[in-house]
């Protein structure tokens, strides 16, 4: 027998790949379940029926207000639950059916809780609170042929439908226009995945959308929530300047007290920042993040603006301050000179938690704090285990603060256990701690991935070959990670083993396994297998034997290491040849072979013949991709062997300058930081070097003078204005960001140097 409590109303058209999903999440419950299908020709209304819905039929006609309204009036029900096919129950349910009969006659509607994911990571949700609970025969209906919202007959009662879409322009009446009604949490949540770029990719949702959105404007010229809607539309669509617009009439037109306003803020400045408008990102929350004290995301943004802006011990601050907000999505009620706003914000997981603790490790290990540094990705660790950037971040500040990499494996698994801080005292040089054993699997197979991520190859494969965890990392990894450790050998092994013809999936070789393949082959002396030109593709096929030929030729004679006349003519040379010769190139340095990368890279310039320019343009490339992965020592020497013979283009000038900037030969680093501005003024990068090269010089300048005038207050304070400066514009982004992966490659010393893993 169906309760007589809760029932379940959705409006559905062609759902019959979520529908099952939805109706499983609720099926241990018998409810009343009334489904409106708008069209579907699929079997949605045969699924529907299966669970023991009630389907109703109508035209779709442009309008999800009237869709909704159909079932409304034969609810039998006390509460009405409206739901969407592509949302989920996760829990509370029950809880649910407990709590309806405690609520207070006054109240008539509540919120609940879902989460919007937007990208297949655990943390990678929105987290927003809309009423979709509400008495039923109380006058409740939808209005809006797009986010409909939920209104009551009588008093002109506007309610948030969808992620706090909602618009109170409209004036309430009689005695409820002096109390607007409570909407208290109920228990219950949901997931909501519609909006995964996945999905719109494969739906026509946006463009659906956006013709609605632009009916109700024709109706309504102006109207702020649809213009704010046109504006997440114009997102999804990817037409960022026609959002930026809508956003902007939105908010100039949007009364302060509308509940919708805090998330437009949110979305208009996110799309500042992610178009780089950071002075308008900026003006706009600065005040704005005062109006929400307690939105966390807003405080989040602004810290990210003001990083940006160079102003980072602000963003610190401002970070700080994200995580000062309550727990989940606050009610606002504040007198700090603004009105009192009551509204449930919309909220990105980890807003004031993991992220912004992220973010503060980040700056406080820019700055050399590595100990707060590690503090801070650790309490991003506790809020969030699972969060990916907080692992990166805290084992490539273990590596930067000089930790050994068993050091930091033993870090990372002690924290992954939370244990808590472990004592390192008692490892033993070249041993497994007893630790790795008894780990659980999972967390090992994580702290195997970040280690590689931060370069620590060997430590990676040691926990990897003292675990039975093998299975669980595929074989392309292993090999990689063997070539990066220059276990060259072993990589070559393991690479016939698994991809020799006869394997299962050889045909579907992706091309940076393939690559690594190659490379194994080759530094290992040897020419390509028939077993590995099998899996090539047939256009690329004549490539890699060219390039086989000429490397096993220039092992043998050198001066005749060039492609025969009949090799020419098999490469007809064209895009799809000179991509596998580029990425071959940068697989090799990536690895850290380097001196297959160079040979590799003159091989590429043979065989495109007259089309890559002169030998000291080709050198000038190589020394960049070089410099990109971290080798910054030996892309110096080659760049300066190139300056000795020709001119330097602005990029190989702003490379060195930075180089002998990170020397602290600042009087160089200044000479080649104007050399690059004048072969390219707009670069901003040498500009801004150039500008903190001066203040460096200024400093010293000063100092000296303190030294013989020690009491000169004016002295004293032009050098703590430039102090401040100086902090200031040093912490634009102007310098070439390197991680761990590429701060181990910068003792590289030549290019026979292989990219060994070592400690510290």
């Amino acid at each position: 027998m169906k309760n007589r409590l809760l029932g379940i109303h959705m409006i559905v058209q062609n759902e019959e790949h979520h529908l099952p999903r939805c109706l499983d999440s609720l099926k241990h419950i018998s409810m009343e379940c009334f489904i409106t299908d708008t069209g579907s020709s699929d079997r949605t209304p045969e699924i529907a029926r299966l669970y023991g819905a009630t389907v109703l039929h109508a035209c779709w006609q442009d309008d999800f207000a009237h869709a909704r309204n159909i079932s409304l009036p034969l609810a039998s029900t006390e509460w009405v639950l409206c739901l969407d096919a592509d949302e989920y129950v996760t829990q509370g349910l029950e809880e649910l059916l407990n709590y309806l009969p405690k609520v207070h006659k006054s109240i008539s509607r509540l919120r609940i809780t879902i989460e919007n994911r937007y990208g297949e990571g655990v943390e990678e949700r929105v987290i927003s609170q809309p009423v979709r609970l509400f008495r039923a025969h109380q006058g409740y209906r939808y209005k809006g042929r797009i986010h409909e919202q939920l209104v009551r007959s009588g008093p002109s009662e506007l309610v948030q439908e969808v992620a706090g879409d909602m618009d109170k322009s409209e004036t309430c009446t009689g005695e409820q226009s002096q109390l607007i009604e409570t909407e208290p949490l109920a228990p219950l949540c949901l997931v909501h995945d519609g909006y995964l770029a996945s999905t719109i990719a494969q739906e026509h949702k946006p463009r659906r959308n956006l013709k609605l959105i632009e009916r109700e404007l024709a109706d309504e010229p102006a109207q702020p929530f649809h213009l704010y809607n046109l504006g997440v539309t114009y997102c999804q669509l990817g037409e960022v300047e026609k959002a930026i617009e809508a956003f902007s009439e939105s908010l100039h037109l949007t009364e302060l007290l509308a509940p919708y306003r805090p998330t437009l803020v949110r979305d208009y400045a996110k799309t500042l920042v992610g178009s780089e408008r950071y002075d308008e990102a900026h003006a706009i929350l600065a005040v704005e993040r005062q109006r929400y004290p307690s939105y966390a995301d807003l405080h989040l943004l602004y810290g990210e603006t003001l990083e940006l802006q160079g102003l980072e011990e602000r963003a610190y601050q401002s970070y700080a301050r994200a995580t000062d907000c309550r727990e989940g999505i606050d009610r606002v009620g504040h007198s700090d000179g603004g009105s009192t706003l009551d509204a449930s914000y919309v909220t990105e997981a980890g807003s004031n938690s993991y992220r912004a603790y992220t973010a503060m490790a980040r700056l406080a290990q820019k700055r050399g704090f590595y100990k707060e540094s590690a503090h801070l990705y650790g309490l991003a660790l506790d809020s969030m285990f699972t969060y990916a950037p907080a692992w990166a971040g805290l084992a490539d500040v273990l590596q930067q603060s000089g930790e050994t990499d068993e050091n930091i494996a033993e870090t990372l698994l002690t924290r992954s256990r939370g244990i808590g801080e472990s004592d390192h005292g008692d490892l033993i040089r070249g041993e497994m701690p007893h630790s790795y054993a008894v780990t659980n699997e999972d967390h090992l197979v994580q702290m195997i991935h970040v280690l590689t991520g931060c370069g620590a190859y060997e430590q990676a494969l040691k926990m990897l070959d003292a675990d039975s965890c093998t299975a669980r990392i595929h074989v392309a990894d292993q090999i990689h990670w063997m070539l990066c450790a220059n276990r060259v050998s072993e990589a070559l092994q393991l690479a016939e083993e698994h991809w020799s013809v006869g394997c299962v999936h050889e045909v579907n070789l992706l091309a940076e396994h393939r690559m690594d393949w190659a490379l194994a082959c080759w530094a290992n002396g040897l020419r390509l297998s028939e077993a590995f030109l099998a899996t090539t593709l047939p256009q690329e096929k004549n490539v890699w034997k060219v390039m086989d030929r000429l490397l096993d030729q220039l092992s043998k004679e050198p001066r005749s290491m060039e492609p025969t006349s009949q090799e020419q003519k098999l490469i007809q040379w064209g895009p799809q040849a000179e991509m596998v010769a580029e990425k071959v190139v940068r697989q090799a340095v990536k690895t850290g072979q380097l001196t297959l990368a160079e040979q590799l890279h003159e091989l590429r310039a043979m065989m495109m013949c007259d089309h890559w320019g002169t030998t000291l343009t080709r050198r000038r490339k190589f020394a960049s991709l070089l410099y990109r992965h971290g080798y910054t020592m030996v892309a110096a020497n080659i760049l300066i062997q190139c300056m000795t013979e020709s001119e330097l283009d602005a990029e190989g000038l702003f490379w060195l300058g930075e180089t002998l900037y990170a020397k602290g030969h600042n009087d160089q680093a200044l000479s080649l930081f104007e050399q690059a501005l004048e072969r390219e003024p707009d670069m901003w990068q040498a500009r801004v070097g150039a500008a903190v090269c001066y203040m460096r010089l200024a400093m010293e300048a000063i100092r000296q003078e303190l030294v013989r005038s020690p009491s000169s207050g004016v002295l004293t304070a032009q050098h703590n204005a430039l102090e401040q400066r100086l902090r200031t514009t040093d912490g634009m982004p102007w310098r070439t960001l390197f991680h761990a992966k590429e701060r181990r490659n910068q003792l590289a010393s030549g290019t026979n140097f292989p990219m060994h893993d070592r400690e510290g």
